[in-house]
């Protein structure tokens, strides 16, 4: 976590755009993951599902990070000018588009929605964690209805908010570009990922003695499935969005894959389809593939990296184009910032997962989720 600090000042010194650009990314990546936590409790809890019972603890602790994201998320009021155009009053007076957009673009309003985001996703996800523990504790099964209930609230709250923090935080970033697929775009990343970082946390776990008896292959199998499945809605996504501005060929609307199809980003830009789709499709192929802990450990390992870059590849190219700078930048002060957010996270997930039962022995569906079969 030093480091990661260490690497955000030097960034800052030599670059303040390249300091900016891995805090938004980084601040995303993982505040979409303590999401993605409430995400998955809140669809097991409206379906009745127990599929992830027996590991539940796992995005209940993911959630734990928000009330963090909230405080990192407020420091991007210092980063504001570095990172939105849309921020410098001269810019916006000179430009009839942005002059346009002020009404909700602006500095006060935009940190606003932070705090009113933020307070909505803590306050759910906390009654939701707090209403499983108190089952663990009372074994009571009125309990499992008001999941329920907070669940389809989060739901609701998820899906808009979700989308409109991604146009606020990282499509704002090129104020005269827009894709009406975008919210959809960043769901489809996010849940992918948070799918990864579970089933990586699962086999991790088992490794350390933990789940034994409770997660079997046929979870790893399901998981397996949804990771399979779901990284190529992802690609379906990005193939939609990519080809529905390609064929328009609208200028507006191009300029956007444009700075990303030029100098250095190019190889980036490909290979991010490789690394977040191409590579775990053929991985996971095979029934066996996705019953194996070796393999699925790995490709989760790929998509945690595959979704960092993807975010990167939002932000990056065009707060670098506002600078003056064509070449992607990717060393020691991306990785050491996002390895020293990355601590944080492990950091509060841990301690979350060492102050509860690892598993809801109380939950209703526990017996079933444990039973499960292919």
């Amino acid at each position: 976590m030093l480091a990661g600090i260490g690497c955000f000042v030097w960034g800052f010194m030599a670059s303040p755009e390249r300091a900016w650009i891995n805090y938004l990314v980084d601040a995303f990546y993982f505040v979409s993951l303590g999401l993605g936590g409430g995400l998955i409790l809140g669809i097991t809890s409206v379906t009745s599902s127990s599929w992830a019972t027996p590991y539940k603890r796992i995005p209940e602790a993911l959630t734990k990070f928000l009330p963090y994201g909230f405080l990192i998320m407020l420091g991007l009021f210092f980063g504001i000018h570095t990172l939105y155009e849309w921020s410098h009053h001269s810019v916006v007076e000179a430009d009839p588009i942005l002059k346009g957009k002020a009404i909700y673009l602006n500095s006060s309003f935009f940190m606003i929605r932070i705090v009113v985001f933020f307070i909505l996703w803590i306050i759910v996800t906390k009654v939701m964690t707090t209403l499983s523990n108190r089952q663990d504790q009372t074994n009571d099964p009125k309990i499992t209805a008001k999941l329920v209930k907070w669940g389809a609230v989060f739901l609701i709250i998820f899906g808009f908010s979700y989308s409109l923090a991604s146009f606020d935080w990282l499509m704002s970033v090129k104020p005269h570009w827009f894709s009406t697929i975008y919210g959809v775009y960043m769901f489809s990343g996010l849940f992918v990922n948070v799918l990864a970082v579970i089933t990586f946390m699962v086999i991790y776990l088992q490794k350390r003695g933990h789940l034994i008896g409770v997660v079997t292959e046929d979870h790893l199998h399901d998981l397996g499935k949804l990771i399979f499945g779901f990284t190529t809605f992802w690609a379906y996504i990005w193939i939609s969005q990519y080809l529905l501005i390609w064929y328009s060929n609208i200028p507006e609307e191009t300029v956007y894959f444009v700075s990303r199809e030029q100098h250095s980003w190019d190889w980036l830009f490909y290979f991010n389809l490789a690394i977040n789709w191409v590579i775990p499709f053929f991985a996971l192929m095979s029934r066996n593939s996705k019953r194996s802990s070796f393999i699925l450990y790995r490709v989760c390992i790929l998509l945690i990296v595959g979704r960092w870059l993807d975010l990167y590849l939002a932000v990056a190219p065009d707060v670098y184009e506002h600078a003056g700078q064509t070449n992607a930048q990717i060393g020691i002060i991306e990785v050491g910032m996002a390895l020293g957010f990355g601590c944080l996270f492990t950091l509060v997930v841990g301690r979350a997962l060492g102050k509860s039962n690892i598993v809801a022995k109380n939950d209703p569906f526990l017996e079933e989720g444990i039973h499960l079969q292919q």
